[in-house]
């Protein structure tokens, strides 16, 4: 029994009536204070990549993959990407390979307000990083700005601001090489994907402009479900991550002024999809909601840093932005002493999975305990890279160097990071 068929039985839904949905799509789903929203797989400056295990996808042969160039300690570029230089790409992991899709290559300057690529690119490919071989996929069918998205059971699902202002979703097909157009859930809602095994979740970001659930994808009615509301009622900077069997809500209290008094403390519960039931968890003494890295029973949340309120409204002590949850019994852990000179960033990689806030600053190896410096790639810095988990390794590609003035370098160049090397 799938678990959206035991979240029927659990809510006494009736059962489907058979499939509706695509059979391709039906055959994978049978083998994913300070305001601050870090959503897993954003395409935009501030990049948090997150992967997971996946399987069942299929790679269509590509010509032999070029020479992969020898980068500082850790890091090997792979060159032989079809894509134009670019900012603002949508990566995603499908398991077997990186997918690039979309950006821009008309950067913002820095310090400007920009309105947005008025023209977005469509163009996508993919890359096996352990062969280095590229391939071109289809591209989309609409121009997306500011993409989102995951990968559960084969399938990429999509969103982003379409160049009229719209929303809009959509699903790639991997093995088949196909968008389709998706139904999105909540109107125009503030709702960001969550990948939950094979669960498909929407959550929302926020309840401060708008107030309402969070959603369940039902591939087999190409359908959107409610979940059950959460015990922690309205809530800001809200965020979702998978144990590897129950989903997990992270928000801040929705109250006058959040930290000018006292913390904004993270809030936890649990969601248990089997039986379609949630279960609160005692406040955690951190104040970062994401990113989550599963890793060893527990989520780990590798950022470093804190905050102590100022000097006025002081909270009198400084509270962390990262930490550990084991949420079997809602116990919370501080994170393993960072590097002296470590003070912001961060991200964690396990054996098969990892989290990569950004491409610079220490990780944490979470079987060990420990943290790791990341090597700084080669030349000068540069900004709007899109970053990939691919598995426990960390791909970036692309961005812009800025010259004097307005006038920007834009890069293809893609580098892969691997943990041990």
């Amino acid at each position: 029994m799938s678990y959206i068929d035991r979240f029927d039985e659990a809510i006494g839904a009736a059962p489907a009536p058979g499939f509706t949905i695509d059979h391709i799509i039906a055959q994978q789903r049978r083998a994913a204070g300070r305001r601050r929203v870090l959503a897993g797989g954003l395409a935009a400056a501030a990049v948090v990549a997150v992967s997971v295990a996946a399987a069942g996808v299929a790679r269509f042969g590509p010509a032999p993959a070029p020479t992969a160039a020898a980068g500082p300690s850790g890091w090997r570029e792979l060159p032989g990407s079809p894509l134009s230089p670019r900012v603002q790409a949508l990566g995603l992991w499908t398991g077997e390979e990186a997918l690039i899709i979309g950006g821009s290559d008309e950067p913002c300057p820095p310090n400007a307000d920009c309105g947005g690529d008025p023209s977005p690119l469509t163009d996508a490919a993919a890359v096996d990083p352990g062969t280095g071989r590229w391939r071109s996929i289809a591209d989309l069918p609409v121009a997306l700005r500011w993409a989102q998205g995951v990968v559960v059971g084969g399938v990429a699902y999509v969103q982003g601001h379409t160049v009229d202002g719209g929303l809009t979703m959509l699903a790639y097909v991997v093995d088949a090489d196909r968008w389709e157009p998706m139904p999105r859930p909540g109107g125009e809602a503030d709702l960001h994907l969550v990948a939950a095994g094979d669960l498909l979740v929407a959550v929302r970001g926020s309840h401060e402009n708008t107030r309402g659930p969070d959603y369940l994808y039902d591939g087999a009615r190409r359908q959107w479900r409610e979940l059950p509301a959460s015990p922690l009622g309205d809530g800001f900077d809200r965020n979702m991550a998978w144990t590897g069997r129950e989903l997990v809500l992270f928000d801040h209290e929705l109250v006058p002024d959040p930290g000018a008094r006292k913390p904004a403390l993270t809030r936890a519960a649990v969601f248990d999809p089997a039986a379609g039931t949630w279960r609160r968890l005692p406040d955690a003494p951190q104040l970062a909601t994401s990113p989550w890295l599963a890793a060893g029973g527990r989520l780990v949340n590798p950022l470093l840093g804190g905050a102590d309120g100022g000097q006025v409204g002081n909270w009198g002590r400084t509270y962390p932005d990262g930490g550990i949850l084991d949420p079997s019994i809602g116990t919370w852990s501080a994170l393993p002493s960072p590097p002296v000179a470590a003070r912001v960033g961060g991200g964690a990689y396990g054996a098969t999975s990892a989290v990569y806030a950004g491409y610079r600053g220490p990780v944490l190896d979470t079987a060990a305990g420990s943290w790791r410096t990341v090597a700084p790639l080669p030349g000068r810095e540069a900004h709007e890279r899109t970053v990939v988990a691919a598995g426990n390794r960390m791909l970036v590609f692309g961005g812009v160097r800025w010259r004097a003035g307005s006038d920007a370098e834009l890069l293809a160049e893609v580098w892969l990071w691997t943990p041990g090397t």
